[in-house]
């Protein structure tokens, strides 16, 4: 019989993570938890995390050493955003879209990589992809100029804005056809000022306001389309001789929003197994909480859950480093199978906190506790348009049955 999901990999470079980076993200979670709850009433991760992190080496991970980055894997990327997350997830939220955000600049043009490192080694990046969904023909309002663009407009949700040095920005410009086409331009932080408009019930920390651009030119040099993007056709002249600097465009984009998620459950088991054992279960026989069938059935679900999504999201980002270490770009299906694990791991995370919130009880939704802050956290990070569990399902589905219409998204 026919297999119809994708192949094996045949890893030409071992996959896995360096523990010795992931163990500095292990490092900070002291620091982190504490500064935890004074980050969710800024609506900004604490100066004192940030700088923590950015000292740690891990904000650029997949950055080339040729330009000041440790040049580690997508794999050690996800592992390191993983134990952020179990610290705090605003901390590993931020984190994780400044990674890679600053990782797409590695795709552009060597004068644009010159722009963004050439006087700054340790330069970082946020991004928005377009403003609002409902409002995508008002994308990146401006005008051809000689040289480039002249871009205006108004970018919410741009989470690590604070730290950020760039910003990759959606903006038209015209397509090889003539008709307006997606990009994404490569916009300094002096040519942007932040609106305050990140108030939410989680992921408080991020503080994820609205960029602004008026009138701001931006070269040619620093801008490619989606498309090009999409399917890995780099500006770069490096893809041929670093794995990173060929790698998954939109794969590296979308794994990485389930890393907080793994991480915001594995610090919900971690307080319930802490906590749960010697816990009297109100109105039944039982003192201790670890007697409880009720209790043992509710922790080895969401155990597993845990398990399962970050399995999923081992072997995505395991993929992303194969096909680049091969020199390959992954086909639309392996792309698809990818969005689909990354949905189901925030699915499989969700499910699990929503447990482990009943066997704590309803003391567990007090509203400065750090069950409540995770649970809030988890649910708000869950909703990012390119987790959806559903698109996902229905991207790899068509991929899989072959349906006659094309992709609804790209992947």
């Amino acid at each position: 019989m026919t297999d119809t999901l994708s192949p094996a990999i045949e890893t030409t470079r071992a996959t896995g993570y360096d523990v010795d980076v992931v163990a500095r993200a292990s490092a900070l979670h002291d620091l982190i938890r504490e500064e935890a709850a004074r980050g969710n009433e800024a609506r900004q991760i604490t100066p004192r995390v940030t700088d923590a992190i950015a000292e740690a080496g891990l904000f650029n991970l997949m950055v080339p050493t040729r330009l000041g980055g440790p040049g580690g894997s997508a794999r050690t990327m996800i592992e390191v955003l993983i134990e952020l997350g179990r610290a705090d997830g605003s901390a590993g939220w931020s984190a994780a879209l400044v990674n890679a955000c600053t990782w797409f600049a590695v795709t552009y043009d060597e004068r644009a990589q010159h722009d963004m490192w050439g006087g700054n080694p340790q330069a970082k990046a946020c991004g928005i992809f377009f403003p609002g969904m409902t409002r995508r023909h008002e994308l990146g309002t401006g005008s051809k100029v000689e040289g480039g663009y002249v871009l205006t407009g108004r970018y919410p949700y741009a989470s690590g804005s604070a730290v950020a040095d760039w910003a990759t920005l959606g903006m038209m410009v015209d397509g090889p056809d003539g008709e307006p086409t997606m990009a994404l331009g490569l916009v300094e932080a002096k040519d942007w000022t932040v609106e305050d408009t990140w108030f939410t019930l989680g992921m408080r920390g991020t503080g994820s306001n609205t960029l602004v651009v008026e009138d701001v030119f931006i070269p040619d040099h620093r801008i490619q389309t989606f498309e090009e993007l999409s399917q890995g056709r780099y500006a770069t002249p490096f893809a041929g001789s670093e794995p990173n600097s060929r790698a998954a465009f939109l794969p590296v984009g979308t794994v990485i929003l389930a890393a907080p998620a793994i991480g915001l459950a594995k610090a919900a088991l971690d307080y319930s197994l802490g906590k749960l054992p010697t816990r009297p279960v109100g109105y039944t026989v039982y003192t201790e909480a670890r007697n409880s069938p009720t209790h043992h059935l509710a922790v080895a679900q969401a155990a597993s859950n845990i398990d399962a999504a970050h399995l999923l999201l081992g072997r995505a980002s395991d993929d992303i480093d194969s096909y680049a270490a091969r020199g390959e770009y992954p086909d639309d299906r392996a792309r698809g199978r990818m969005r689909m694990d990354t949905g189901h791991a925030i699915s499989l995370c969700k499910e699990a906190i929503d447990v482990l919130m009943t066997a704590n009880g309803a003391g567990a939704f007090a509203q400065d506790g750090t069950l409540g802050r995770i649970w809030r956290d988890a649910n708000t990070g869950a909703r990012h348009a390119f987790a959806t569990p559903e698109i996902g399902k229905e991207v790899y589905g068509r991929l899989l049955l072959g349906a006659d219409d094309a992709l609804t998204i790209q992947v």
